[in-house]
């Protein structure tokens, strides 16, 4: 299996881009989380997992900025430690096989296993897998409250 390129496997990459390259996540800060439980109705037929809206401040660069992530069809949600502070040590992606279809020779898509690294020895901040990534804007730092 390949391994995950942001740039080419992040829906809408081009979006956040710094200077043609995926931006460096090395400290940055989450401002929000939004989880959304999705719609589940196995009687009207409708299947949308949970979905997972991130604003991640990159405020080790010389200009800093705000990413806008969402994180579509999201399972296996792991967080801890979240608190005033909210320093990631790095973003991290990579792709996960799911196993084969029913023939046993057609491979299923892969899930992307999502970490927001903390750093250190503690565990990760936020950890999920999910089948889309998408890139949604790159916007100007807020003022405080920052959302």
């Amino acid at each position: 299996m390949m391994p995950f390129d942001p740039v080419e496997n992040v829906e809408n990459a081009k979006a956040i881009l710094d200077g043609g390259e995926w931006p460096n996540f090395h400290d940055a800060i989450v401002y929000s989380l939004n989880f959304w439980r999705g719609d589940m109705r196995p009687d009207d037929n409708i299947w949308v997992a949970s979905t997972i809206e991130a604003s991640l401040a990159l405020n080790a660069l010389e200009h800093p900025y705000v990413v806008d992530l969402r994180f579509h069809d999201c399972d296996q949600i792991r967080m801890a430690n979240f608190d005033h502070n909210n320093d990631i040590y790095m973003l991290s992606f990579s792709f996960e096989p799911r196993g084969f279809y029913a023939d046993g020779v057609t491979p299923l898509s892969p899930y992307i296993r999502v970490t927001f690294e903390s750093g250190g020895i503690q565990e990760p901040l936020l950890s999920f897998k999910c089948f889309r990534v998408e890139a949604i804007r790159r916007r100007s730092v807020p003022t405080p409250p920052c959302r």
